[in-house]
């Protein structure tokens, strides 16, 4: 019988299990190429192919295959991190601190970020998709928790329903991402009128708020 002296595995399973992990390190990055690189691509311009995509992605058309075969799947994709990136944005706008409103504003300048994913999926989801968009208004509870609590304190008008302003948000902000993308505004006039238009809408008037 043989004895063993040490616990580590011999140097061969050690370099196989690390050339495995190097090779799962190197899909995940270029999967997160391609990706970022359909998000950019499709959102700007909806006639694009995926050899559009492959190319800005810097990787062939035949990888790009590999990780998503059809066009569909690459959306999917897209949809899935849309909803991690929502969430993210949720978490990074701070939304159960403090003011409501500055709550929302931070809300709005993280969301803002996500121009590039929602405007893909606004063009490319079909009208009959419900499980994406089932995931986000899931991940978006806590801004309806956010538009609830300014609505007790005062700060956001109670006579909008919590959907209304949500979806108003998303409108301003809709019309921030085609206005910049059309070279109509610069990214920074159209965040700030969105957030002006937002405000102007969804906050509480001044005599509302005394009484």
């Amino acid at each position: 019988m043989t004895v063993r002296t040490s616990g580590a595995a011999p140097r061969s399973d050690v370099e196989a299990a690390d050339a495995g992990a190097r090779e799962t390190a190197a899909r995940a990055r270029t999967r997160r190429a391609i990706l970022e690189a359909a998000a950019t691509v499709l959102s700007s311009d909806r006639s694009a192919s995926l050899s559009d995509v492959a190319q800005a992605a810097q990787v062939g058309r035949t990888t790009l295959h590999r990780y998503f075969p059809e066009r569909t799947d690459l959306v999917e994709a897209i949809a899935a991190e849309a909803v991690e990136r929502t969430r993210a944005a949720i978490a990074a706008a701070r939304v159960d601190d403090g003011d409501p409103a500055a709550a929302l504003r931070r809300l709005a300048f993280e969301y803002f970020e996500l121009g590039p994913w929602y405007m893909v999926l606004f063009n490319e989801m079909a009208e009959g998709e419900t499980a994406f968009w089932a995931d986000a208004e899931e991940a978006e509870e806590p801004v309806r928790q956010l538009l609830r609590r300014g609505q007790e304190d005062g700060v956001l008008d109670d006579q909008l329903s919590v959907p209304w302003l949500l979806r108003t948000l998303w409108w301003m902000l809709f019309n921030a991402w085609s206005m910049a993308d059309e070279g109509d505004l610069s990214r920074s006039d159209a965040l700030r009128m969105a957030l002006r238009s937002l405000e102007g809408v969804a906050l509480a008037r001044p005599e509302e708020r005394a009484g």
